[in-house]
């Protein structure tokens, strides 16, 4: 039973991390087929083992969180996911589900394109549209109306005065896409992945002029208020949707379920030669009576259903095997293949992330080898084609030392990655300046990868503090380096020392730390000398940070070379500076506040903003100088600490109303 029990925890943190890089950074890892088998496993383990389900477990919510940097809408009408099946029979056996619970053989159903873009909700009333949003994690999303008024397929006005809510995918077509990419390219910037990201970012940006370049579409799908319309059907639903002026594709409805497989069958032959990206079809009980009366589950309606698609897959042969290094040493394998065309993308890379990859599928160079690309997203070697190995395809030996400074490897604590150990690596030191001068880090413009190599390679910078010590004379001694670039070079390393400790934080370069989780170190601690006093207790404190990251990020600070880069910048002047919230006086402001237990409506990170924009001093542990304990549901130990002490208690109810 522990053994289950530890499966179980695994399976949540792997797909609570793939659900952050999905949702949150539209940056996944992986394709969706793989990430719907690890959430599957999930799902058939807590049914076995009820009693072993975790409150924090992925099956109990839906899509991700939102992001602070907008405004939060809660929706009127919850928005839920959709479970999967994953092949004919698991569809025959949802079908078969449907008939017994409505206890007829004669269900028709609604048959719909899955596009692969970000779900969308958008609000009408008197016929304007008042608000859209995302879905968030289905109770309260995104508002991102200023974004999508710049969206042309999306009718501002429509002609009908009653209030209706409207939902549907957001996503950027295939041409679109490619012009997208050969923009970015010649502004030299990093292409998009897949649509599904540049769709996602593009409609998560604060500026709506940049949503305006994503050349983002609008499919519509639902009605959600189909109750105030006297909707009986879904195909009526997707009728009334054309009629008031939105875009609607791939529909089929009312058909039976030999049809719905035939259909599938038809479309999965098809999906290559469309415009957009689909990764399955929906299915929908047809009949609004029937869905009423099946009802829904914690995160999904229980008569709807993606019926995804299988990945495609093709064969090619690897040519060789070659290792980058990366910014924090890590040594890289990549796949050069025989150039292949999957999903409709030419591939001739692939990542292999580590040597275990490497031996446990016994991948040699000139194998023959089976690539997919589900979802448009990593393309990944899922198999070596054994039959077609020759005498010639040895193994491959992976280098004990770096092959761009020869410096020793290891693999660290808890990791599976090699690295290079050697702090001056050419690689390392140019790869992390150029992390550092980023546009998320420390954004200093005007020096780009080619200048950062050249300065690195030269020794002038070795570190990133040797970035404030560069001079106008320094700078002189290189070829096409003109007064002009010179001045703006100088003037742009100059304007970054003032910096926001967001940023700051995200430019160490730390390891586990990307934007997100950078912003709620600076939130937590408000200052950089606060952060490097940071105790592992204060950092698994902070939501959304979990053990592994505090280790690395307390190993970090408390490491030679952390103390050094911190340290060092601060030396030559950088001064990151936290912005400060607003104070709103309360009987709070002033006081030293602990907060426990769970306060509904509010995650721990939000419940602490909540005190100190009242003006509290939120600490994370009791002490005789706490003024305040703030208890919420299942209060700990830090209750009856408070009692012993003769803490003042307040309510959760108590605080709540001081908002």
């Amino acid at each position: 039973m522990e053994n289950i029990k530890e499966k179980i925890k695994e399976l949540i943190n792997k797909i609570n991390y793939h659900n952050k890089l999905y949702y949150e950074q539209d940056n996944p890892e992986i394709e969706d087929y793989e990430y719907d088998k690890m959430f599957r496993e999930l799902e058939e383990l807590e049914a076995k083992y009820p009693k072993l389900k975790l409150e924090n477990s992925p099956t109990n919510r839906v899509g991700g969180s939102v992001l602070e940097k907008f405004e939060k809408f809660e929706h009127p009408i919850a928005m839920y996911s959709l479970s999967n099946v994953m092949n004919e029979e698991e569809f025959l056996d949802f079908d078969l589900r449907m008939q017994k619970e409505l206890n007829t053989n004669n269900i028709k159903y609604t048959v719909e394109n899955k596009f692969d873009g970000l779900a969308l909700e958008l609000i009408y009333e008197n016929g304007k549209l008042i608000v859209a949003s995302t879905r968030g994690d289905g109770k309260v999303g995104e508002n991102v109306t200023n974004n999508v008024m710049m969206i042309n397929n999306v009718p501002k006005t429509i002609k009908l005065k009653e209030k209706i809510i409207i939902r549907g995918e957001t996503l950027i077509t295939k041409k679109d896409f490619q012009i997208l990419n050969k923009e970015r390219d010649e502004l030299e910037e990093i292409p998009f992945a897949n649509p599904r990201n540049a769709a996602s970012g593009g409609l998560r940006q604060l500026d709506s002029s940049e949503s305006k370049k994503r050349r983002l579409k609008f499919f519509a799908y639902q009605i959600a208020n189909y109750k105030d319309f006297n909707i009986t059907n879904e195909y009526k639903a997707m009728e009334m949707l054309k009629e008031l002026g939105f875009t609607v594709e791939g529909v089929h409805s009312s058909i039976d379920s030999s049809d719905v497989l035939r259909v599938y069958n038809e479309i999965q032959k098809e999906r290559s030669s469309m415009d957009y990206e689909i990764d399955g079809l929906v299915i929908k009980v047809d009949d609004v009576s029937y869905q009423e009366k099946l009802g829904f589950l914690s995160r999904a309606p229980r008569f709807a259903v993606a019926f995804k698609f299988k990945p495609e897959e093709k064969e090619t042969i690897i040519k060789s095997i070659d290792i980058q290094v990366g910014r924090t040493g890590a040594l890289t394998p990549v796949a050069k293949l025989e150039p292949v065309k999957v999903g409709g993308v030419t591939v001739s890379n692939v990542t292999l992330h580590n040597p275990n990859e490497i031996k446990s599928k016994d991948i040699r160079v000139g194998d023959t080898v089976v690539v997919i690309r589900s979802g448009d997203v990593i393309p990944k070697i899922t198999r070596v084609v054994f039959d077609k190995r020759t005498l010639e395809c040895i193994p491959f030996i992976f280098p004990n030392k770096c092959p761009v400074c020869g410096g020793e490897t290891a693999i660290t604590d808890g990791d599976v990655i090699v690295r290079c150990i050697n702090e001056e690596c050419p690689n390392k030191v140019t790869k992390y300046i150029e992390y550092f001068v980023s546009k998320s880090a420390m954004n200093i413009d005007g020096i780009g990868k080619e200048w950062i190599a050249i300065f690195t390679k030269s020794g002038l910078v070795k570190n990133p503090a040797d970035l404030y010590k560069i001079t106008k004379e320094d700078l002189d001694k290189f070829d096409r380096m003109g007064d002009k670039l010179a001045s703006n070079m100088l003037s742009s390393i100059e304007k970054s020392k003032q910096t926001t400790l967001k940023r700051f934080i995200y430019a160490l370069g730390m390891r586990q730390v990307g934007e997100t989780t950078a912003d709620l170190l600076a939130k937590y601690f408000t200052s950089i000398e606060n952060f490097k006093k940071a105790s592992i207790e204060d950092l698994e404190n902070i939501e959304g940070i979990g053990e592994i990251s505090a280790k690395s990020i307390f190993n970090f600070i408390n490491s030679d070379k952390g103390k050094n880069i911190i340290n060092s910048l601060i030396a030559v002047g950088v001064n990151p500076i936290f912005e400060k919230i607003q104070i709103k006086e309360s009987i709070l402001t002033g006081k030293n506040v602990v907060i426990t237990g769970s306060i509904e409506g509010y995650s721990r990170t939000s419940a602490k903003e909540l005190a100190e924009k009242l003006g509290a001093n939120v600490q994370s542990s009791i002490s005789k100088n706490t003024d305040i304990l703030i208890v919420g549901e299942k209060a700990g130990s830090k209750l009856k600490k408070a009692e012993e002490l003769g803490v003042q208690i307040m309510s959760a109810d108590e605080f709540t109303a001081l908002n």
